[in-house]
Order: structure tokens, then C-alpha cells, then sequence
């Protein structure tokens, strides 16, 4: 399916999709990284992609509701921004490949819906910001950075923030994507984080995918612990793939018509 044979493979027969939670030194209460609970994936009604007056190449329409040339910008923490990688290791960027989106990373280290991590401002006071990347969808990932906080302190906090950016871009499809944590036993509040950013999303008219976790074998985490390795970023970007071929949003272009492996 992609170019890239990893220890994913394992996962990608599981199903569906979850991506990102991140640990992080920030301030009040941090923690770790999770993944998934509850979420029908339902792919309905997704607005027409913004041409990309920017692009070098004309938008490959292969089917799905999100062709090649959509913008998708993808929010969310360090793991989401791909901490001790190259940017274009990170799996949004590989997912932005696979499929042909235009990818906006807007993942913030430190980052969540209460913790305002190195961006200064939590997720929901970032609204104008996601607009002005003018996309097609917009994925949101519950981190593990507002680990410490309860579970109905972070769901006060998620209602408010999806309301603000789905007024923000009222055009956008709004994504909600599990947490993902790794081999250790998950947080339950991580779970219940999960569970509430589906209802805030599905409340704004979004939608949820879902997956096992893909970090769940060993050896796709940093010696830190939280942050995929090359390896790991490449199985969440392969069970993203997979997911949103399975839920209808997107059908995976072949690896000689991607926008960047085209001759300029």
C-alpha cells in the first residue's frame, strides 16, 4: 500500500485508526500518550477540496471524499509534529504522500486541550490559526499531555475548543482520531479523553476513525519512551492510510503519481 514495510504490518490488518497524545514538561499537570475508544468511522458529506493555488501539480481525483489535492491540516502535540525527526518524517507528511492531501502539521509539543505546551495556548484558543490554513478537514487528537487533569476537566475544555474551530472553518470537516500511548498499559483517563473529544466532534457535525494502537509493539518508541521512532511514525501513518481507505475518506495514490515524486 505505501512504500514504506514496517513492524506496522502487524496492525494494519486490525482496522481502523488512532493517532497521538504526547508527554511533555509543561506547566500544570502533564503526562504521557494514548489511544482508542469509542467512534464510528462515517465519512459523509465532506466538503469539495480547496485547488491549492500553490501547487506544481493539477489534483489527482482517484475517489474517496477527500481526493489527492484536498488540504487537510492535522492538530495536535509532539507526536503529531514528529519530535526528533525530520518534518517529513512525521506520519501526517507521510500521510500527505500516501494520499495526495496537502498537509498542514500544526502539532504543538507540549500541547492539548488545556496544557498550552510551547504554542502558549491550548488547542481550543488556536481556531484562527487552523482557518488560516483554509482547510478541507480538520483532524483533531486528544493528548497525553493533559494527563493530571480529570477526564470531565479536559471534556469542559474539548466542547468549547471543537465549537470555536468548527465556527472558525465552517467549510471543514472536523476528524476525530484516538490517542495513542504504546506498549505500557493505557491511562483510563486517556481512554475517557478519547471518548469525549468523539462526542464534541460528532456534536459539530464530525466524524471519528478509530484503530488498535499502532505503537503497541515494542521497538517503534525513542528511548524516551512516548516518541515514535521513524519506524513508529511510519506505522501510524500506514493505519491512518488504511483506516481512511476503510471509512471511504480517501483512496491511496499509486507511489509513481505522487505529488512528490513527480520530475519538476
Amino acid at each position: 500500500m505505501t512504500r514504506r514495510l514496517v513492524a506496522s504490518v502487524m496492525l494494519l490488518g486490525a482496522g481502523a485508526l488512532a493517532l497521538a497524545g504526547c508527554s511533555s514538561a509543561s506547566g500544570s499537570p502533564a503526562g504521557g500518550d494514548g489511544a482508542p475508544t469509542s467512534a464510528t468511522a462515517t465519512a459523509a458529506a465532506l466538503p469539495t477540496p480547496t485547488p491549492d493555488p500553490l501547487s506544481d501539480s493539477a489534483p489527482l481525483a482517484l475517489g474517496g471524499t477527500l481526493p489527492a489535492g484536498a488540504r487537510v491540516t492535522i492538530v495536535g502535540d509532539s507526536i503529531v509534529r514528529g519530535l526528533g525527526l525530520d518534518p517529513g518524517q512525521a506520519w501526517p507528511a507521510l500521510v500527505g504522500d500516501d494520499l495526495g492531501w496537502t498537509v498542514d502539521n500544526l502539532g504543538c509539543d507540549g500541547g492539548g486541550f488545556i496544557e498550552p505546551g510551547d504554542c502558549g495556548v491550548a488547542i481550543g484558543d488556536r481556531a484562527e490559526e487552523i482557518a488560516d490554513t483554509r482547510p478541507d478537514a480538520i483532524v483533531l487528537i486528544a493528548s497525553s499531555n493533559d494527563l493530571g487533569w480529570t477526564p470531565e476537566e479536559v471534556a469542559d475544555a474539548m466542547g468549547p475548543a471543537v465549537q470555536a474551530i468548527a465556527q472558525a472553518s465552517p467549510s471543514a470537516q472536523l476528524i476525530a482520531l484516538d490517542s495513542v500511548w504504546g506498549p505500557d498499559p493505557r491511562p483510563e483517563d486517556l481512554d475517557a479523553y478519547d471518548a469525549a473529544l468523539v462526542d464534541a466532534v460528532d456534536a459539530a457535525g464530525g466524524f471519528a476513525l478509530e484503530y488498535p494502537d499502532p505503537l503497541r509493539p515494542d521497538g517503534l518508541l525513542a528511548e524516551d519512551g512516548v516518541h515514535p521512532t521513524a519506524q513508529g511514525q511510519a506505522a501510524l501513518a500506514d493505519a491512518f492510510v488504511l483506516a481512511a481507505e476503510k471509512a471511504g475518506l480517501a483512496q491511496a495514490i499509486p507511489g509513481d503519481q505522487r505529488a512528490t515524486d513527480a520530475p519538476d
